[in-house]
């Protein structure tokens, strides 16, 4: 697959959601500490977009859409627009560091889906752990792996590389950038109080979305291990004790969105769209 940061090239790829139209939905729901910041992230000041495809977000919508063009698993046909559009597209999570991750992660996943035949049998389910078993070592000649209470100082990709370890919001961003990198819907959930008691403590994991299963959850594999997406009960916080009264919420991208991310780092931020999953953990974690 060959890669080009540049609007010009976007004009020959297929695709429903094509280079402008990602832009401008990024463009049109950016959280409010990142619009003094609009014109380096990639965005134009007006409907001109030609020139300012070096940024952060530009890239990373310039890689999305011919992401999405060339593997089975991301397709127009296999992943809706409104997914792509806020789980896949998006340079961020939440609040972390905006950095340029998405051609590194490419970079160093790509090989392992070098081959189209076999990547047309490739299940979404085998493409997640195919990413979880190979992302953490592929940088440095080290493995990544959990140290707990890191957030906020470390818990963007790059930090996370650099340093080798992070918590469970550092490594869950970093797999759902690495996701995202090759077409994978995914996002951050969490609650930010077991059994609704601050002194309980807080935790993130990822979400995945997958075109029979809809959203699934598991961790990443230095928070946990064997975890997989088919089965809710393997995880170790999904349990009737550990989500009574337990509130779980997963971040989005669009900001029409009148649920907020409850960031247990940053609790007085609220500019991360979510929406509310409680419903959803109480029924399947009820039943472990």
């Amino acid at each position: 697959m060959k890669l080009i940061a540049s609007s010009m090239f976007l004009s020959s790829v297929s695709a429903a959601v094509d280079y402008p139209s990602s832009l401008s939905f990024l463009s049109k729901n950016l959280p409010s500490f990142d619009i003094i910041n609009k014109e380096s992230l990639g965005f134009a000041t007006s409907e001109d977009i030609d020139g300012l495809d070096d940024g952060v977000a530009s890239v990373g919508a310039n890689i999305s859409v011919v992401t999405r063009d060339t593997y089975p698993w991301a397709t127009e046909e296999v992943v809706p627009d409104e997914i792509f559009l806020e789980y896949v597209l998006p340079y961020a999570s939440v609040n972390e560091a905006r950095t340029n991750w998405r051609p590194l992660f490419l970079e160093k996943l790509a090989p392992l889906f070098s081959d189209s035949a076999a990547n047309a049998k490739l299940s979404t389910v085998e493409v997640v752990d195919l990413v979880n078993a190979n992302i953490w070592s592929a940088f440095f000649n080290q493995t990544i792996v959990f140290k707990s209470s890191q957030t906020p100082l470390i818990y963007d990709p790059m930090s996370t590389i650099v340093n080798g370890f992070a918590s469970c919001t550092g490594v869950s961003i970093m797999f759902i950038n690495a996701l995202r990198a090759v077409g994978v819907p995914a996002r951050i959930a969490g609650t930010p109080a077991w059994n609704g008691i601050v002194e309980n403590g807080n935790h993130n994991w990822i979400e995945v979305w997958t075109q029979d299963g809809g959203w699934q959850f598991m961790e990443s594999k230095p928070a946990g291990g064997g975890e997989t997406l088919a089965n809710p009960c393997d995880k170790w916080f999904c349990s009737p004790g550990k989500m009574n009264n337990t509130r779980v919420y997963a971040a989005r991208w669009d900001q029409t969105s009148e649920m907020r991310y409850p960031m247990a780092w940053d609790v007085t931020n609220t500019a991360i769209p979510g929406v509310e999953m409680t419903d959803q953990y109480q029924k399947q974690c009820g039943a472990c």
